[in-house]
C-alpha cells in the first residue's frame, strides 16, 4: 500500500498505484473505477479495494458474498478471495487464466454486481477501486495447506 495519495484521482479509494500517473489508465464508472493496463499475455487478476462507510461493513460483506455466488458460476474465475482488513476496509483478489476469462467475468454473474451503482454509493465511502494485475508467478499447487488435485 502506498501512503502518498497525491497522484490518486480525487474521490477514489486508496490502494496500490498501478502507474506513476494513475490518471493515464483509469476508467470511471458509477460506483467504481478501474485502473491498470492490459497489454501482456499470461495469467491475469483483479485486486479490488472497497472502503465502507461507517456502520456499513456488514452490507459490504454481503455484497462480496453476492459476488462470490456469481463467481461460483464462472468456470474461468478462480481462485477468488474476499478479505476484511478492518471494520470498514475490504478487498477481493480474483485470478484468471487469461484476459478472455477476466473479460468474461466482467460481464458474468460475479462482475455484474458492480452495476448495482446505487447500492455501492450508499455503502461505500469511495468508489470501489478495481486494479488490473498481471500474475507474474505464484505457488499454485497448495491452498490453505492442502495439495490441490485436478479432477
Amino acid at each position: 500500500m502506498v501512503n502518498d495519495t497525491s497522484n490518486l484521482k480525487a474521490g477514489t479509494s486508496p490502494g496500490p498505484n498501478s502507474t506513476p500517473n494513475l490518471a493515464q489508465d483509469i476508467e470511471v464508472h458509477p460506483g467504481w473505477v478501474r485502473s491498470g493496463v492490459d497489454n501482456k499475455q499470461g495469467h491475469k487478476a483483479y485486486y479490488i479495494n472497497l472502503e465502507a462507510k461507517p456502520g456499513m461493513g456488514d452490507k459490504v460483506e454481503q455484497f462480496m458474498r453476492d459476488i462470490l455466488a456469481g463467481v461460483e458460476q464462472e468456470p474461468g474465475t478462480g481462485p477468488w478471495f474476499g478479505n476484511r482488513f478492518s471494520d470498514t476496509t475490504f478487498g477481493i483478489f480474483e485470478a484468471f487464466p487469461d484476459s478472455a476469462a477476466r473479460d468474461a467475468h466482467d460481464i458474468g454473474p460475479g462482475g455484474r454486481n458492480f452495476l448495482r451503482s446505487a447500492e455501492l454509493d450508499a455503502m461505500l465511502a469511495y468508489p470501489a477501486h478495481i486494479f488490473r494485475l498481471d500474475v507474474m508467478f505464484g505457488k499454485f499447487g497448495v491452498m490453505f495447506g492442502k495439495k490441490i488435485t485436478s479432477e
